[in-house]
């Protein structure tokens, strides 16, 4: 996943670490909180170079049974919280994000411009 960000980005630079990171953080959400991450599980990623933006989507196979009635969103942080932080990154750092749900998966989508974190290529 990581070397095909990188390559559709054609580069290395402080942006695509961005793509790279953002795609990580939702590709394990999906493992973590979707039937993708049981015994035969699938997530897939996708990255499209659009005019003056990058959009990565990370389609999982659904809520887990401990997710059914909810949509991927940055959850209350506490202060001795080890973990919870993906989506407020996801939130920070990508010019927009969104979720939908379809035909029982999950994407969970982002876009980065191109002019403010990725030199164009």
């Amino acid at each position: 996943m990581r070397r095909r960000i990188r390559s559709r980005t054609n580069g290395n630079g402080p942006g695509t670490d961005t793509l790279v990171l953002l795609a990580s953080e939702l590709f394990t959400n999906a493992l973590r909180h979707s039937r993708s991450g049981g015994p035969g599980g699938e997530v897939a990623v996708a990255v499209f170079k659009l005019p003056g933006r990058y959009q990565v989507r990370v389609t999982d196979q659904g809520p887990g049974e401990d997710h059914r009635s909810t949509f991927p969103h940055p959850r209350p942080l506490g202060l001795l919280d080890e973990g919870g932080f993906g989506l407020h990154l996801v939130d920070s750092e990508a010019s927009r994000w969104g979720t939908i749900r379809e035909g029982g998966r999950t994407t969970v989508w982002f876009e980065v411009d191109r002019d403010s974190h990725v030199s164009a290529s």
